[in-house]
């Protein structure tokens, strides 16, 4: 009876391994992508021929910043953000975004795709 039970404990066994692996892999993605995300990330765009200034200071602790600058205004919003399955997940005023990323141009741009809305947003670093 215990030989019947050595080859299926085996195969779970090899499962099990093969998956942490899998996991351990992920889970050291997300720390580089997450250390690759810290620091502060701007956006200018334009609006009715007004700039409009989007800072992102994105912080160790897993909080972020966000600074708006238009005409002669700038509102600031505090929120939390983390990185799981390849998704940057930002929450803010009580609301989760979810979007898609990839760095380019050496790690120093970074473009997000808004899953719900598929807008797209691209960030430049600065420090």
């Amino acid at each position: 009876m215990k030989k019947q039970l050595i080859i299926p404990g085996m195969v779970v066994l090899l499962l099990v391994i093969n998956f942490s692996g899998c996991i351990e892999t992920k889970n050291s993605q997300n720390n580089i992508d997450e250390e690759k995300l810290i620091g502060i990330w701007t956006n200018t765009s334009f609006a009715e021929g007004n700039v409009i200034t989007l800072s992102y200071t994105f912080l160790s602790n897993n909080t972020y910043l966000v600074s708006m600058s238009y005409l002669e205004n700038t509102s600031t919003f505090n929120g939390t953000w983390k990185i799981t399955d390849n998704n940057l997940i930002v929450i803010i005023e009580g609301r989760t975004l979810t979007g898609n990323y990839e760095f380019s141009n050496n790690d120093k741009t970074i473009t997000i795709t808004d899953i719900s809305s598929g807008s797209v947003t691209i960030l430049t670093k600065q420090s």
